[in-house]
């Protein structure tokens, strides 16, 4: 962005507008990502509850992406001050440049509070969604599937403790695979 145009060397304008432009698109890039996979772990959760699957495995590190947006927003906005500063040819006052900086610091840093606070808020969402659906949480999930942000849900607290499911989720076999083997074994 720049501070004073006052002994400033002259804006490199063609480095300004692509940066700008790479650092926008990462913003919206990111933006994107963001609430693609969020839609996509959305519709996943359904469908698997729709068809009655025994174990539900949440992803509770996808929930930083509820607010993180707000954090990419701070990005793009830095990008297209630097799209800004090229076409003009010259850096903004100081006391442009420094309202600029902090609205951009202010938005990043909100951004990245809202997804700490985001997160707990979505995880306890799913939570209580995942309850109201008649799942449980296994008390022992990261010794379950050995993974970090992974939260398992059973319709039946028994399956938390059963070998062949822990087994199953120690080979790294996919969660349709150890569905499908344990509704064999109801029937």
């Amino acid at each position: 962005m720049g501070a004073s145009n006052d002994s400033l060397p002259p804006i490199n304008r063609p480095i300004a507008f692509w940066g700008g432009v790479l650092v926008l698109g990462m913003g919206v890039g990111l933006t994107a990502l963001s609430v693609w996979a969020l839609l996509v772990n959305h519709r996943d959760y359904d469908e698997a509850i729709q068809a009655g699957v025994p174990i539900l495995l949440e992803d509770t590190g996808i929930t930083v992406m509820y607010l993180a947006p707000i954090a990419y927003l701070g990005l793009a906005l830095f990008g297209m001050f630097g799209i800004v500063v090229a076409i003009r040819g010259k850096a903004f006052a100081k006391a442009v440049s420094d309202k600029l900086n902090k609205i951009v610091a202010v938005v990043l840093i909100i951004g990245v509070l809202g997804m700490c606070f985001g997160s707990y808020v979505a995880n306890k969402f799913w939570a209580e969604h995942f309850e109201n659906q008649g799942y449980m949480e296994c008390s022992q999930s990261f010794r379950i599937t050995s993974k970090w942000f992974t939260a398992v849900w059973v319709d039946s607290i028994s399956l938390c403790d059963d070998r062949r499911v822990l087994k199953m989720f120690g080979a790294g076999k996919r969660v349709s695979y150890i569905n499908r083997i344990i509704e064999e074994s109801r029937h």
